[in-house]
Formats: C-alpha cells, structure tokens, sequence
C-alpha cells in the first residue's frame, strides 16, 4: 500500500512565486512513484491572482480562509483536511528541492525523525519582483556535512501527522512566531528538531530587512508576537538564549529604563551604551539589506525602526494577549 504524504502550501498574494511553489510539488509526484501525493493549497483571501494560479493545477485541493487569517490557522486547515499520514509544510513562496524526500523519507515510508527539516536558500527581489540575488539562508558557504539538532524551526518541516494532532497543531493566537512556538512545545516534550544536511527549498522573497516590508511588518502589530512569544516560554532556557541573540536591544532599553529609575546618576551610561549598540545593530542591518533606497538614508531609517521594535517587544510581553481565533473556510 502507497504511504500517502500530504503536501501544505500556505500563502496570501504569492502570485509571481507561487506557480514555482506548486509545480515544484506536483513534481514530486513523477520523482517518487513509491509514494502518493496529497497536495493542498491554503490562501489567506488572497487580493492577486493567486488562486487563479492555484486553479490551474488540477491535482491540486485548495482552501480558503473566510474568517481571521494567520499562517497558524492557514496551517492548521490544511493538516485538518490532509489525507496523509506525514505533512509536509511548506511556504507558497517556497519553492522545494525535488531530491530533499529521498533523504527525509526511508524506503518503507517513515521519516528518519519525528519532526525534521532542512536547509534553505533565499533568492532576493525587488518589491517590482525583479530579482537581486541568491545566497544561502541557513548556512554560510557550503552544506554542512553532518545532521544538526535545533532549539526551534521555522515553517518548512516534516512530522507525522500523528505528532501535529497530539500538539492540537499550532496556536492561533500566534500572527508571527506560531512555528517557533510549536517547535518550543515539541522539544519540550523531548522531541528531537532535525534539521538533514541537504537544501529542502530555496525561498523566493522580499528581504525582511526592505524598508517598506520592515515598517509594514511595525505597523501591522506583527512586533509585539517576540514579546508575547517570550511570555508564554518565559522559563524556557532556549527561548531566553534566543531573546538574548535576537533581541538583545530590546533588553537592554529595559535595563536602561530600570537604571533611569533607580540609579539616576549612572543613567546617561546606559541611554549612550543602548544608543552605540543600536547604531552598530542599524550598520549591519544597512550592510546586508537588499534595498534599492541609498544605504545612508536606509540607516537613518533603520534606526527608529529598531527602537520602536525593542518597545514593541516590551509591549508585546506586558500587555499583549490575543486571544485564540475561529477557524473559518470554504473548498474551492
């Protein structure tokens, strides 16, 4: 009997990389005759020609989101309606390596892990969709040789949809960070994020550091989930470490503020160390930034865009909690 995998593209107006996304699933269907693909397309009320795209693939189900939109909800609806007994997540704006199943997946049809992913390779574009440029996401020059062992992951993964039901999925209430949350809880419970030492996708996108995609993300409240994230894992070592290295800023602004308050005379020590740290912080954003704006008017920006991130942050662990959403949709 065929092993059935359930392939789960999700997205919102991934038009110009969304037809590479799905022809790169439908092609594993003529690459892997051992196995049946369920190949499922979830759109989050898409304002471009995405479904029409999605339409014109005939194997392919698609859903759509007709209430609150999260990548959460997008991502459970596809597990619900999978016919698979491994679910195999993936971005619309993904596009997969045809060989990364032959090493995910053992010949008799189990994962080699319980929950695994792979390497990435972002390609870069303009917001116009002209392309800048290509270069590795999870790794430096050349795949690493050996199997890596994470404290979280992102979205493109592997599990056995029988783990994704035992962790009732991923959170709702998370607009950002639902994939780093659920693999906080599922190595909680002891189980092992394997990341294989082969490309599993290469990632068609807008830098997140674009000056319109950064204040988009600010505007939108997407800011305040690293907080709320922090929060809900406030004892969990990995959590702390990673706030350590991603958002040391935001810590220390609040050590800053804690000084102002109790020790007034060293205060302006700490306003200039928070200060000379966020200007480095903004000129090694500025240096990697794939913009089109001048790289000095890009810096001037970059720098009250971090600080209104690390308030953000703040704002977001004390007084930031949305609530768990309804799940809402229609085949299409």
């Amino acid at each position: 009997m065929l092993k059935v995998i359930s392939i789960i593209l999700v997205g919102k107006n991934e038009g110009f990389h969304l037809n590479k996304s799905l022809q790169s699933a439908i092609n594993l269907i003529d690459l892997y005759s051992n196995f049946y693909f369920d190949i499922i397309y979830v759109d989050s009320k898409s304002t471009d020609n995405s479904l029409e795209i999605a339409k014109s693939f005939s194997s392919i189900r698609i859903f759509k989101i007709t209430g609150e939109t999260n990548s959460a909800i997008a991502r459970n609806i596809g597990a619900n309606e999978a016919h698979g007994e491994i679910l195999f997540f993936v971005d619309a704006d993904m596009e997969i390596e045809p060989t990364f199943l032959e090493h995910a997946i053992s010949e008799d049809g189990l994962l080699r892990n319980e929950y695994l992913t792979g390497h990435l390779d972002d390609v870069f574009y303009t917001k116009d969709n002209i392309f800048i440029c290509a270069e590795p996401r999870t790794y430096k020059e050349n795949l690493p040789s050996d199997i890596q062992y994470l404290n979280h992951n992102g979205g493109l993964c592997l599990l056995n949809k029988s783990l994704w039901n035992s962790m009732n999925g991923m959170n709702t209430k998370f607009r950002r960070s639902q994939d780093l949350d659920l693999t906080i809880r599922l190595k909680a419970r002891g189980v092992k994020i394997m990341r294989l030492p082969y490309l599993a996708a290469k990632h068609h996108t807008l830098d997140y550091n674009n000056e319109k995609r950064m204040w988009s993300i600010l505007w939108q409240g997407n800011t305040l989930f690293p907080g709320f994230l922090f929060r809900n894992h406030l004892l969990n070592s990995d959590v702390i470490k990673r706030v350590m290295r991603s958002d040391y800023t935001a810590l220390l602004l609040l050590l800053t503020i804690i000084t102002s308050i109790f020790y007034s005379r060293i205060f302006i020590i700490f306003v200039c160390t928070y200060f000379s740290i966020l200007i480095i912080r903004g000129l090694k954003q500025t240096i990697s930034a794939k913009t089109n704006k001048a790289k000095p008017l890009y810096f001037i920006e970059r720098i009250p865009y971090q600080f209104f991130v690390d308030i953000s942050f703040w704002i977001g662990f004390l007084l930031f909690f949305p609530k768990e959403k309804n799940i809402k949709y229609i085949q299409l």
